[in-house]
């Protein structure tokens, strides 16, 4: 399992921090040397190049360049103009507090950004439940990236391909993209970013912007492949915000160190704070900072500052105010390359880091390309026999000469290559090796790294894809000579991505184009790679994971593991007479079976190709070896001369301490433990090596786990390692580097050799004439006020020579007085938190967290009896002798009593959660039966009784304090319509019609039409609610053929009947009763009289007048009876008390269907009772059609309530 070691907790920066002061009071704070961006043009770009060369790539120390705000475009790099342009585009944005991310557009998250600042105060910025949203690692736009081309100085900007001068020695013609023709090129040069060199389709994009606000910050991290940082402030927020509201100015803190210093950074990150700097998840605190036994530089980043960040070396940013926008890039030189081929890789294998910079391949085809470059210099020498000055130029050039160094120097790392991915050469055994086209994306499964060339794949573990591909199990050659593979652990086959023969001709090709321009075959010159590897005291690394493939077992992953057998008592205990526990003695093991060997530290016997075996017959696990004496398997593996520990002398197992001249090795460095199962594939494992585990027993062994806030022997050899570094000075080795030879102009006026500039350190370049040698001027003074000159404790000033090297400073001395109580700041911290007596805030791992990459407790602290060292513990003065004895541990002590303290804390947390006697019994392996004598029908009675409800407490959720939610529509929510549309059937009258002109008016008699059994139905949209409150027919579904179910009657209507409303008026007034018609009349059939009160029931013949008046009381009729809502359509769905009886002249009751409608009684609920066919039969043959004539059901589709007084009119 992983360290169970206690970790720094995260605790943020307060808003009001006043970062003068802390640099002021601070013993190892300093201020970042910063010069001007406008001295860049009037020194010139060669000696800018010069100045990161030696500054930064070489010195190791970061780098500010301000001023760039002055050159940017101000209407471009703004946040409107990020709004407007990709306000709708959307990304993942980090939520810090959470630690995942959530998809938001840009837009929304610009919107709010005053909000998530607003939420931060000197009291509240502790609180973890609230939201910190890094917008951080977006693509940056084309334009800006465009425009900043221009701005920034080609030798540092992204993807630059040459550095050389316009027509410069080795230019040739180019076609101008911008216009017809030819233009000058590029003198031969090197490239500013190797990444350059790689097809295009296989560069990294990491031209990226970072948007925070208050609180976001970025964990301590080094750049990616010990590559150069570049990182510009492009905007920030000032008092006032665009659309005049006010805001908080905006301003990153950077805490940066030096590349000389990453070893002891590293230890220190492992030992005091608990974290890997490697893992980029921690944020130190200032407290951290401060009592750390190394130089802290401070960069308060503003507006147009950019910053130069050295390879290796950790940096952590913290952003202040409503908005900073930044910028950032990284670069590939050679430098980087042979850090990331010795320490960056190493590393990020370790803990599962994935290589997007694909160094492997940057190093073939910037060969490539460098040596194409080369070759036409040589061409060009050969066609400029004629012009002297020409050929003078081409071969004296600097920067030719520098791109010769470069290329050898590249050379060497594609020689290192080649050697280990070399197999040994036997004619006996033909290797069968696949071959697969290089397309650069072949990456390690297990530590993710990319893969240059040759790599063991599994035939076995093979996935099929949805898509039809297969997910092959690929491992890298380093990871499986560490152990690390799937769980076939062998049967491996080999894949190769290029040529093997192709590889070593260019190989060949470039060590003869080193020797010629060198001048011809000298002792220095490069060997052929046969005479290579016969140098090489050690087996290449393909040949080691050959000869692993035949030594390991495969294992078939179908097959379950086997399952070791057991006694059949081997998990009861026997008890005695008197009660006690008789556990059964181990037995000791059998024989030695056959491929197994005794472990040297264990003394048990394991396989032997788990171990590394000795010529002296001894063997020792990997494991061991790792943790105790620092020593990787493949170190063991590639040594055919190697010597164990007890040969070496300094073997450190219990045995081998008490022998008189050994020496027991103490390991140099903290293991933490790497736990890779978040980013190996989930078919990997380890076999040889549990890299989980951590090297704390061995360290306590040695004696050097020394309390908190006091300097181990591990920290303090890390700091003499670091001094001797910082004491070599950084200048430009000839071997590597060639001078200008220009004389350079100094600030005073005075030319100065080349030779005088090179011997020079960093700090006298004369780039800047206001810096001087660093020293503060008017215009530096207050952006760095760490460099007056300030006293120590001793009195001794920082410019003295004979002042001491850094040495590691009591914490005490580092501590300041922090404007908040300390009582105050505890109790914000909460529980689980503790503070040591360096003001470092620790955290102690939650036991139940599953995580298993934290610590899962606290280590507990061994007390040791407070007795006196010369008395014995019945107070008795004991004798030397007996001292002697007593301080000498057994080696195996320390183990136990850590094993001790393990038990009784789990025995404690159990006894907290009544769970004391089931712990204790599955720890010491033991189990007790308990019979408990009961009442039979008391048993019944509990069993018959329904099982009890336990009460759970109410869980009070706290309230939510998030402020932007995500804008990105989810595919399964469905879109909200503010007014849905929805349809009302209506029926169709043929004459009448809303439309223009559709009603033609004739004087013709209009011929009456038979009655129809359906009308015609149309449908009308509705969207207003109040259209539908209004009583409309709703009919959703237009394909369905039922009839409508009755509807209830409108309030008003029901009033009128229940209560007798008389509002509106049963007969009409006498004015309107027998006002005329508006409409000519016609000659008509006489009328039936159908009255039941006739006295013969005969014909009647009427005149106009009465025609007219008639007509008036029917249209009278149907307009009320079409304000009843009546819902029937036709007479079928009508039952037969609906239908009044009508006396005939014989006497006999009857139901007819031909009723005047004047006659028609109403109901009690208010509807008609003729039903539709009998209305249609009562309307007289030879009268006007109006809307009503038909008899009709009318629907009144308003969206208003009709007006009862109005809808009388005629």
């Amino acid at each position: 399992m992983p360290a169970a070691r206690r970790s720094a907790a995260f605790d943020p920066i307060s808003p009001d921090l006043d970062l003068d002061a802390l640099v002021q009071q601070t013993p190892n704070f300093e201020y970042v040397t910063r010069i001007s961006c406008d001295m860049i043009e009037t020194q010139g770009l060669e000696v800018f190049e010069k100045l990161v060369l030696i500054h930064v790539i070489i010195g190791g120390k970061p780098l500010v360049i301000e001023g760039f705000h002055k050159r940017l475009d101000e209407w471009t790099f703004t946040s409107g103009w990020l709004h407007d342009n990709l306000g709708k585009k959307f990304e993942q944005v980090r939520n810090l507090s959470k630690q995942s991310n959530m998809t938001l557009s840009i837009g929304h998250y610009l919107n709010n950004m005053s909000k998530l600042t607003n939420q931060w105060n000197p009291h509240n910025y502790r609180d973890r439940d609230r939201q910190r949203l890094y917008l951080k690692d977006i693509d940056c736009p084309d334009v800006w990236y465009e425009k900043l081309r221009g701005v920034i100085p080609p030798s540092v900007f992204y993807l630059n391909d040459s550095t050389g001068e316009i027509g410069g020695p080795g230019s040739v013609d180019e076609p101008n993209p911008h216009a017809t023709g030819l233009r000058k090129g590029r003198g031969v040069a090197r490239a500013g970013d190797l990444m350059s060199c790689l097809p295009p389709a296989m560069r990294a994009d990491n031209l990226m912007c970072y948007i925070g606000h208050e609180g976001t910050y970025t964990p301590a991290h080094r750049e990616m492949c010990a590559s150069l940082g570049q990182n510009l402030m492009v905007e920030t927020s000032g008092t006032v915000d665009l659309d005049g509201k006010p805001t908080k100015p905006g301003s990153s803190i950077w805490f940066m160190t030096e590349s000389k210093d990453r070893h002891l950074i590293s230890e220190y990150w492992l030992s005091t704070l608990g974290h890997d700097i490697e893992i980029e998840a921690h944020f130190a605190q200032i407290n951290a900072w401060k009592c750390a036994p190394f130089t802290t530089y401070i960069v308060e980043q503003k507006l147009g500052d950019f910053i130069l960040i050295p390879p290796l070396a950790p940096h952590q940013v913290w952003n202040r105010g409503t908005r900073t926008m930044k910028v950032a890039w990284n670069r590939t030189t050679v430098e980087t390359l042979e850090l990331a081929l010795d320490e960056a890789l190493p590393r990020a294998r370790m803990v599962g880091r994935d290589e997007q910079y694909k160094n492997k391949a940057i190093i073939y085809f910037t060969l490539d390309r460098y040596s194409d470059l080369l070759k036409r210099v040589e061409y060009q020498k050969r066609t400029a026999t004629q012009a002297p000055e020409h050929h003078q130029a081409l071969k004296y050039s600097p920067k030719i000469r520098q791109l010769q160094k470069d290329f050898r120097r590249l050379y060497s790392l594609y020689t290192r290559l080649l050697l280990a991915e070399a197999l040994p050469q036997n004619p006996r055994e033909k290797m069968k090796i696949q071959y697969l086209p290089f397309d650069s994306n072949i990456t390690c499964s297990f530590c993710r790294c990319n893969i240059f060339n040759r790599f063991l794949t599994c035939p076995t573990c093979v996935v099929p894809l949805e898509t039809g591909e297969e997910d092959t199990y690929d491992v890298c050659l380093e990871c499986y000579a560490m152990g690390r593979s799937c769980k076939c652990i062998s049967g491996y086959k080999w894949v190769e991505q290029f040529k093997w023969q192709e590889l070593t001709d260019k190989h060949e090709r470039w060590r003869k184009q080193i020797i010629s321009f060198e001048g011809g075959l000298t002792d220095k010159s490069p060997q052929p790679l046969h005479m290579e590897r016969q140098y090489s005291k050690k087996h290449p690394l393909a040949q080691v994971c050959q000869e692993q493939l035949r030594l390991r077992p495969w294992n078939d992953p179908k097959k379950p593991p086997p399952v070791p057998k057991l006694s059949k008592d081997a998990d009861e205990s026997r008890i005695n007479d008197s009660g006690e526990v008789i556990t059964a003695k181990k037995k000791k093991p059998s024989a030695m079976e056959k491929g197994h060997m005794k472990n040297h530290v264990t003394y048990y016997h394991e396989p032997i190709w788990k171990l590394g075996v000795c010529k002296c017959g001894r063997a020792y696990s990997y494991g061991s070896l790792w943790r105790a004496f620092d020593t990787a398997p493949l170190t063991v593996m590639e040594d055919p001369d190697w010597q164990c520990p007890h040969c070496q002398r300094i073997c450190s197992c219990a045995k081998c301490r008490k022998i008189a001249g050994m020496q027991p090795y103490e390991p140099t460095g903290t293991v933490l433990g790497y736990d890779t199962r978040r980013v190996a594939d989930p078919r990997s494992t380890e076999s040889l090596v549990d890299f989980r585990q951590s090297n704390f027993e061995w360290v306590k062994k040695a004696g050097d786990d020394s309390p908190a806030g006091e300097e181990t022997r591990r920290l303090s050899r890390r700091v003499d390692e670091a001094v001797a570094a910082k004491s070599q000075e950084a200048a430009l080795d000839d071997a590597h580097y060639v001078d200008e030879g220009n004389n350079t102009l100094m600030p005073n006026g005075h030319a100065e050799s080349s030779t005088s500039t090179a011997e020079k350190s960093s700090d006298d370049i004369p780039i800047d004439p206001l810096l001087g040698s660093l020293q503060p001027t008017a215009k530096t003074t207050q952006a760095v006020p760490h460099e007056h000159t300030r006293s120590d404790e001793n009195g001794m000033q920082d410019g003295d020579d004979n002042q001491p090297p850094y040495r590691f400073v009591a914490p005490s001395a580092l501590m300041l007085d922090q404007r908040q109580d300390q009582h105050q700041d505890q109790r914000n911290l909460g529980g689980g938190f503790t503070t040591d007596a360096n003001g470092i805030v620790f955290q102690y791992p939650d036991p139940e967290d599953p995580d298993p990459t934290v610590p899962q407790y606290a280590p507990p602290q061994v007390e040791h009896r407070p007795q006196p060292p010369d008395t014995t513990d019945n107070g008795k003065k004991r004798k030397r002798s007996d001292v002697l004895q007593t301080d000498m541990l057994d080696p195996n002590e320390a183990n136990e009593l850590y094993h001790k303290a393990q038990v009784k804390r789990t025995l404690h947390e159990a006894r907290r959660n009544n769970r004391y006697t089931i712990a204790e019994a599955a720890m010491s392996g033991r189990s007790l039966s308990v019979k408990l004598k009961l009442n039979s029908d008391e048993v019944t009675r509990i069993i018959s009784q329904p099982p009890s409800q336990t009460l759970q407490p109410p869980v009070r959720s706290k309230p939510s304090l998030a402020i932007v939610q995500s804008d990105y529509p989810s595919p399964t929510a469905k879109k909200a319509v503010p007014n849905p549309l929805k349809r009302a059937r209506i029926e169709q009258d043929d004459n009448f019609s809303t439309r223009k002109g559709s009603a033609k008016k004739t004087k013709k008699p209009v011929q009456p039409k038979e009655p129809q059994q359906k009308s015609a139905s149309k449908y009308m949209e509705i969207s207003s609610e109040s259209e539908m409150e209004d009583g409309l027919d709703l009919d959703d579904s237009l394909a369905s053929k039922e009839e409508p179910k009755p509807r209830s009657l409108p309030a008003y209507l029901a009033r009128k009947n229940d209560v007798g409303d008389n509002e509106i008026p049963k007969e009409l007034s006498s004015e309107l009763k027998y006002r005329p018609s508006r409409r000519k009349s016609t000659l008509v059939e006489p009328a039936v009289n159908n009255d039941p009160n006739s006295s013969n029931g005969q014909p009647s013949t009427k005149g106009p007048l009465d025609e007219a008046t008639n007509i008036a009381e029917a249209n009278r009729k149907a307009k009320l009876r079409a304000m009843q809502w009546d819902q029937d359509d036709d007479s079928e769905g009508e039952p037969e008390s609906m239908v009044s009886p009508v006396k005939q002249p014989n006497g006999a009751d009857r139901q007819t269907p031909a009723l005047e409608p004047a006659n028609v009684p109403l109901v009690p609920n208010g509807s008609s009772s003729v039903p539709s066919k009998a209305k249609a039969a009562a309307t007289p043959s030879g009268m006007p059609k109006s809307i009503f004539s038909k008899g009709k059901k009318v629907r009144v589709m308003a969206g208003s309530r009709i007006d009862k007084r109005h809808s009388l009119g005629v």
